[in-house]
């Protein structure tokens, strides 16, 4: 029987139900676990009220929904679950949403999780789209991936996207979810078909939507998916460039790749142009195509040079730079964030390949005159720098590094390092000075093997016709098991309290 509170109004007693928090749930689950018919008729008539009723109801619901652990692993009981579902999505024509059923009718307005838990009744939207991807129940999975299908429900679009986010970020390689012969790293199709995540997010007419935040780059997959290329400028366009190239380095459907180019080049923003010369600078093939065709630039003049040689935009480069000055240019400037190692070896790498005459010759010149300025300046950090990189290539006997080496006289900062380098660069008549007996070679690299390579060493000596300077291997220590006492793991002694030794 239930309580009751008694208050005088006009001289008259009146009797007020207490309303009781567990109640909607007990009568919900009468109807839809008990066949209760007369809790049947109680639970539509408090949703029909509307009000504090409904909310009763709609708390009930999402209690028999903890108490079933919803989504909750292996621990899910599916036959008390899909009463409580299946009472959910009954039509409910006051439903401000599509489709028009009782979920979407107090569903919150995001996916956001509950802050006080779901055993507190309140909805956990996230696990009606994991449902809608995974529950036992085939006929009620496909019942909730219809309904997201359609829905604008703005929680139940929130939590699709959410859903989306991991798997648009690129991860490993995922097996079997590109076709045959290629790899992807977007976990959204299975075998080159959309898997049933995609399915959904694909139908609903409600996604994309501009993004919350800048820097959800992760939803700009959705854009590119159904070719809104119009949302793209609300997100912050240099992780959005960064993407785009992510996107065009793994399998993803020709049509999206084709969007990610035709991105790139439409590119305004100085952050995105810097991330894709930037990238163009350190070789990405489809950053250098992007830079050709839009003809992108660095906000920094001073890089333009290195951009055009290393994108191959000849006659540009000779307009920038006729003296040949191009690394010189790039030390002055505040440019891409490649590193001058990076640049060295792109720089090597160009001079490998057919470059015409008087660019090459301009390159060689630019290599060769990297020493420090007479009066030291801001750029002679970064000319340090790539005069050590391009050291460290003729360590490996690349033959372009060597010829600038020696051509231009440069010599390691690390007085021990002098004689390796002399070695390795053939220059024999300064080296032979220094160490007529090879006794100081074998010193230094005695005490510092694992800075270089055996191998270099032995390609120049058998060239040169010279002895192998390698000093011979360190012996190793002995190891003789009758003079090094053992510790077993078993007892050895025993003490007056029944313990002892080693365990």
């Amino acid at each position: 029987m239930a309580t009751g509170v008694m208050a005088m109004h006009h001289g008259t007693v009146l009797f007020r139900r207490r309303r009781d928090p567990e109640r909607g749930r007990a009568v919900l689950a009468a109807a839809l676990y008990g066949g209760s018919g007369r809790a049947r008729e109680r639970i539509d008539r408090w949703w029909a009220a509307g009000g504090a009723d409904r909310h009763e109801v709609w708390r009930g619901a999402w209690f028999l929904l903890s108490g079933a652990r919803f989504r909750f692993g292996n621990h899910e009981l599916p036959e008390r679950v899909v009463p409580v579902l299946e009472f959910l999505l009954e039509p409910d024509p006051t439903s401000p949403y599509r489709p028009r059923v009782r979920l979407t009718a107090c569903l919150p307005q995001t996916a956001a999780e509950p802050p006080l838990g779901v055993y507190n009744g309140d909805p956990y939207v996230q696990r009606l789209v994991d449902a809608a991807l995974g529950f036992p129940d085939l006929a009620l999975r496909r019942r909730l991936a219809d309904l997201l299908s359609v829905t604008d429900q703005p929680g139940l679009l929130d939590a699709l996207e959410t859903a989306v986010r991991p798997r648009a970020r690129l991860g490993p390689t995922y097996l079997g979810a590109a076709p045959p012969g290629h790899e992807t790293r977007v976990d959204l199709w299975r075998g080159g078909e959309p898997n049933a995540l995609l399915r959904i997010v694909d139908a609903n007419p409600h996604l994309p939507r501009p993004p919350a935040r800048p820097d959800d780059v992760d939803l700009a997959l959705l854009a590119l998916l159904k070719d809104r290329s119009d949302l793209l400028a609300a997100f912050e366009q240099g992780a959005l460039a960064g993407r785009l190239l992510e996107y065009l380095g793994t399998w993803l459907p020709e049509q999206v790749h084709d969007r990610c180019r035709r991105a790139l080049r439409a590119l305004s923003a100085p952050e995105g142009v810097a991330v894709v010369c930037d990238r163009a600078v350190l070789g990405d093939a489809e950053a250098i195509a992007a830079v050709r065709d839009a003809g992108h630039r660095p906000a920094d003049p001073a890089w333009a040079p290195l951009l055009l040689l290393l994108t191959r935009q000849f006659a540009a480069y000779r307009e920038a730079d006729p003296d040949g000055r191009v690394l010189q240019s790039m030390c002055k400037g505040d440019g891409p964030g490649a590193r001058e190692d990076a640049v060295i070896d792109r720089i090597l790498g160009l001079l490998g390949t057919d470059l015409p005459d008087d660019v090459a010759a301009a390159v060689r010149r630019s290599l060769r005159d990297l020493r420090p300025s007479d009066a030291l300046s801001a750029d002679d950090f970064r000319r340090g720098r790539l005069r050590r990189a391009l050291l460290a290539r003729a360590t490996k006997l690349e033959p372009e590094a060597v010829a600038a080496v020696v051509d231009a006289g440069y010599l390691p900062e690390d007085d021990e390092d002098v004689l390796p380098m002399l070695f390795l660069t053939e220059q024999f008549d300064r080296y032979d000075r220094e160490d007529p007996d090879g006794s100081r070679l074998r010193t230094v690299l005695a005490g510092k093997r694992y800075w270089y390579e055996h191998e270099h060493f032995l390609t120049v000596a058998e060239r040169a016709g010279r002895p192998d300077p390698w000093p011979p291997a360190e012996p190793s220590p002995p190891n003789d098991r009758g003079t090094i006492r053992h510790v077993t793991t078993w007892p050895s002694s025993y003490g007056v309290d029944g313990f002892g030794g080693h365990f």
